[in-house]
């Protein structure tokens, strides 16, 4: 999902900005909360998910959990929705000032307005709606509890093969600048008749690579960033990288699959349910949600909502004949369905941990080779010379 510029006019008579995320200029315009007639312009914001990331104060997920279950506790005591809230967060550490608490109507508007987690708003929304609202934020307590401790345990399969191929990267990029920039000075420089190998020469590659066309690769790095949803489509399916793309697709079947069961037990229906996650979604999940609900309004069954190479096949599979199961039934097959993409989920990142690892110690033991060879042979070899 995209992040779109919004210039609008404020109290003061002047221009002032905001920023919205969203997938269109349209959709960005009704999700910033202003009037339409006080819009001045909407542009794409570029680096809106760079600044959101850096400089937007969100509560922890842990402690979102905590705050979940203490504002359904003070509601099951018989307080309102507004001091629940107000007793239970640390709202003005977020930089939200209790003239914005004020302006919130619904539960949804509160947990948006104090950056929650989307699953949580979503459930509050639903409980709402159903007259069931302490128990549908337990229930959105209980489910960002039960994904931090999924991604903890998915992170210790990543953190190793992240860590040696930033390590690689590293050395690959350091050992070429100061062992090319110290051969360089030796031969142009001190005039020292240096008698370098291959290995020397690829430093002074890497060494010349690095120092001219800085600015290039900075700008193809630019642009990757600006193109990636364009390049990863074509190459997305490459050997190495189809483990991130059917990471990815585990990844968000798993989404699925947590949320439209929560939706579910809520009493939602399925193309209730499935417009509530289209509106939450992001980015490709966005569109095939999109794709979803238009299959599910033409009559098709669940299961063929998702036959699609964007999902990972083991949904279609198992959501065969779901609408036939009693609610315990779907209830079961949901869960099973939860706990295998978790699996799956596990056995692909530690695929992608083993290559990244592969690959870092390839880039560090490469670096060393050219350090002990390429850079030190030539010394040895001159000393011994001038012996």
């Amino acid at each position: 999902m995209a992040y779109f510029l919004i210039k609008y006019l404020g109290q003061s008579g002047g221009l002032e900005s905001i920023s919205a995320e969203a997938e269109t200029k349209e959709q960005a315009m009704q999700n910033c909360g202003l009037p339409i007639q006080l819009i001045d312009s909407v542009v794409p914001d570029h680096f809106g998910g760079i600044k959101a990331a850096l400089l937007e104060k969100k509560l922890p997920l842990v402690e979102q959990a905590l705050n979940l279950s203490a504002i359904s506790s003070k509601l099951e005591s018989g307080k309102t929705y507004a001091k629940a809230v107000e007793g239970s967060i640390d709202y003005k550490k977020l930089g939200v000032t209790p003239q914005k608490l004020d302006a919130c109507a619904t539960p949804k508007d509160y947990l948006e307005l104090l950056r929650f987690d989307e699953t949580a708003v979503l459930l509050a929304d639903a409980g709402d709606k159903a007259g069931r609202l302490a128990e549908s934020l337990s229930r959105a307590a209980a489910s960002i509890k039960d994904r931090e401790a999924t991604r903890k345990e998915f992170g210790k399969a990543m953190m190793q093969g992240v860590m040696y191929i930033t390590m690689g990267l590293l050395f690959l990029i350091g050992i070429p600048l100061f062992a090319g920039s110290t051969l360089h000075d030796f031969i142009t420089v001190q005039r020292i008749p240096l008698t370098l190998n291959n290995l020397s020469k690829v430093i002074m590659s890497l060494y010349g690579l690095y120092t001219t066309y800085y600015m290039v690769i900075c700008a193809l790095l630019v642009a990757i960033y600006f193109f990636r949803r364009r390049i990863w489509e074509l190459t997305k399916t490459l050997p190495l990288l189809r483990f991130f793309n059917e990471r990815a697709k585990i990844k968000r079947g798993l989404d699925f699959v947590e949320s439209y069961q929560l939706l579910l037990s809520s009493g939602y229906t399925n193309p209730q349910s499935l417009r509530f996650l289209h509106q939450r979604s992001k980015g490709k999940a966005h569109r095939l949600y999109a794709d979803a609900l238009v299959r599910l309004d033409e009559g098709s069954a669940l299961s063929r909502v998702f036959d699609n190479e964007e999902w990972p096949p083991i949904l279609h599979q198992n959501l065969q004949g779901f609408e036939e199961q009693s609610p315990s039934g779907r209830d079961r097959v949901l869960s099973n369905l939860a706990g295998a993409l978790k699996e799956y989920y596990l056995l692909y990142s530690g695929r992608i941990s083993r290559l990244c690892l592969m690959a870092g110690m390839a880039f560090i033991l490469f670096s060393i080779l050219l350090f002990a060879v390429g850079f030190y042979m030539p010394l040895i070899s001159l000393n011994q010379g001038l012996k």
